[in-house]
């Protein structure tokens, strides 16, 4: 389930078009255990089951939006690796598309240049 997907379209004329997706890290999503500790909590000390609670909700959110920063951080490097080891966009590529399935991270994105015959036939269509 590692892998990383790279998947190249050539259009007819001549547009560059590639999609890119790699797993997401579910160890550290799953390792933080938040929502764990809170009910453990419940059950004695209610004011400070509650400020956890809120501590935990900051936190998570941080935690959330730090997780989502690296997950782009690594996307972006991984697909930077690709295209070099590829060569398949010379000179850089616009973002047209990223989101997020349940286990993957995936952006669909466009060459800058246009491709040539030998592009063709590196990167032929496979349909």
């Amino acid at each position: 389930m590692d892998e990383i997907f790279f998947e190249t379209k050539i259009k007819q004329d001549g547009t560059k078009l590639f999609a890119f997706s790699i797993p997401l890290m579910q160890q550290r999503e799953g390792g933080k255990g938040g929502g764990r500790g809170g009910r453990g909590q419940g059950g004695e000390g209610g004011g400070r089951g509650g400020r956890g609670g809120q501590d935990s909700r900051g936190d998570s959110s941080q935690k959330s939006s730090d997780n989502s920063d690296r997950m782009a951080e690594q996307l972006y490097a991984s697909l930077d690796k690709k295209l070099e080891e590829t060569g398949y966009c010379q000179t850089g590529y616009i973002e047209i598309d990223t989101h997020q399935t349940e286990d993957r991270l995936h952006l669909l994105g466009e060459c800058n240049e246009t491709a040539s015959e030998l592009d063709r036939l590196d990167f032929p269509n496979i349909n």
